[in-house]
């Protein structure tokens, strides 16, 4: 098992970032001038190789939940194992719970790469994550090729946590929410209703949601004024989903750009529009960038 001895170590200018390939490809650490830009990982993730515990990981080759681990692609109902007990559904692909091996590391940029195929469905993957430090902050490129001999239906995300204190705000410019039933798996889409309205930048604070957003635009803004840190997510267009993770009575957040819907292959075998799940062919990459940079930062602590 990975340690912590295992964590590799990037960095530029006042930027810091660690990595734990062997637990996930998780990043465990993401700062600037010692203050933490994303949540620093847990004990829990080396003691129990708990990725929940990370700073953020990857997900492939799908986001979120598969409603009973079960999907219909092209006819073919396929299976998939219990990944995260007692969750009745599939949760979040294979990557995150997987050793990645380093391709390639120096001072400030490292690649990871990870390989996998689900039997007896289509899901013949390989998959890259490319981590890269700047004057600006993190560049995390994901790609997810498929490896196999035939269609397979994909999407990609990164799961990133964030410390929540009382003051912390969250901007997003969001169309709709997709509504969801009492197993978390979402229903259809619906415009934003009270409190789903992030485009005012509104404290987390007494905010409970898991939710998936569609049409968004690829820019969010957190601002802790505890700190005077702002911190941009800017993503590329094929990230037109957003993940809103604000667990009741807890110290994290987690604001999560994804390339489709929750249960999306489900969704897209149904034929419900905009989903954003693609289908690839053999060999065919999806390839998304997603960027966290420090868009204000008070100078006085």
């Amino acid at each position: 098992m990975a340690d912590r001895s295992d964590i590799l170590r990037l960095g530029h200018g006042g930027f810091e970032l660690e990595l734990c390939p062997g637990l996930g490809g998780a990043l465990t650490a993401f700062r600037h001038d010692g203050r933490d830009l994303m949540r620093p990982a847990g004990p829990a993730l080396f003691a129990r190789a708990d990725p929940s515990a990370a700073s953020s990981f990857a997900l492939v080759p799908f986001s979120n939940r598969i409603a009973d681990r079960r999907f219909v692609f092209r006819g073919q109902v396929c299976e998939l194992p219990q990944n995260l007990p007692p969750e009745p559904h599939a949760i979040h692909g294979q990557g995150w719970q997987h050793p990645w091996t380093v391709a390639e590391a120096d001072a400030d940029r490292a690649v990871l790469d990870f390989a996998h195929a689900v039997a007896g469905t289509p899901l013949d993957y390989r998959a890259r994550q490319t981590l890269a430090l700047d004057d600006r902050g993190l560049s995390l490129t994901l790609e997810l090729t498929n490896a196999g001999a035939g269609p397979m239906p994909a999407g990609l995300g990164v799961h990133p946590y964030f410390v929540r204190t009382p003051g912390v705000t969250l901007c997003a410019r969001l169309a709709h929410v997709w509504l969801m039933d009492e197993r978390k798996i979402p229903t259809r889409p619906t415009p934003l209703p009270a409190g789903c309205e992030f485009a005012s930048a509104p404290r987390l604070a007494g905010l409970a949601l898991d939710h998936c957003f569609g049409g968004w635009d690829g820019k969010a803004e957190i601002c802790w004024p505890e700190t005077g840190v702002t911190l941009a997510i800017e993503a590329e267009p094929v990230f037109g989903h957003l993940v809103i993770y604000v667990p009741p009575e807890r110290d994290f957040f987690c604001v999560e750009p994804v390339s489709h819907v929750n249960d999306g292959f489900n969704l897209a075998a149904r034929g419900v529009a905009a989903t954003g799940v693609r289908v690839l062919a053999p060999g065919e990459t999806l390839q998304g960038r997603v960027g966290f940079h420090i868009a204000r930062e008070r100078a006085n602590r």
